[in-house]
């Protein structure tokens, strides 16, 4: 028995579980205090865009190539956010040895 022929493999449940993903991301993003976790909840929120893009390729267009551009273009940016955003954490660190979203906030401001 193949796996795309299982009942629960649907568009309805994969676009539940791809809500699901978002969901806990933002969660994540918006209760987290440090911003190592905040990255990896947004890098949660991203895959769960992934899914939803490569399940309305297949259950809606079959084989065809668009979202797998748009998913291969998604990954891109994850890897260029994730790059930059840890490459940002390692320079508060080194200048603040504080990476928490308080900190952040006071970035502006004269001691």
């Amino acid at each position: 028995m193949s796996l795309f022929n299982l009942p629960l493999f649907s568009l309805p449940n994969c676009l539940a579980l791809s809500l699901l993903l978002v969901l806990i991301g933002s969660y994540g993003v918006f209760r987290r205090h440090s911003l190592i976790m905040i990255l990896l909840s947004v890098e949660v929120m991203l895959n769960g865009v992934n899914l939803s893009l490569v399940s309305f390729n297949f259950f809606r267009w079959g084989t065809t190539e668009a979202s797998h551009y748009l998913y291969m273009l998604s990954i891109g940016v994850a890897a260029v956010e994730a790059a930059v955003g840890l490459s940002m954490i390692i320079v508060l660190f080194k200048n603040y040895n504080d990476i928490s979203r308080e900190r952040v906030a006071h970035l502006g401001e004269r001691p």
